[in-house]
């Protein structure tokens, strides 16, 4: 139902690895937000906890505790869409 939002994500998610970015579970939410804005007809679109946990499963990603100065990625470095 979703699939446009999950490929985008996808996509801009594997840019964003690509360049050692550090991604948090409420980076992707929002991301992801902002790619159903602009499927209009996806507006029921929420990026749940439970959706997120759905994505992650779907492509292998998992959480890791990260210490010290890399904890602190700023949202500016992050790649755009």
């Amino acid at each position: 139902m979703f699939l446009k939002i999950n490929d985008a994500l996808r996509e801009w998610m594997l840019g964003a690895l690509a360049t050692n970015c550090i991604l948090t579970e409420k980076i992707l939410q929002m991301k992801a937000l902002k790619f159903a804005k602009k499927f209009p007809k996806k507006n029921n679109f929420k990026a749940s906890d439970g959706w997120l946990e759905k994505f992650k499963k779907r492509h292998n990603l998992h959480h890791i505790k990260i210490h010290g100065k890399a904890n602190s990625a700023l949202l500016e470095i992050l790649p755009k869409e």
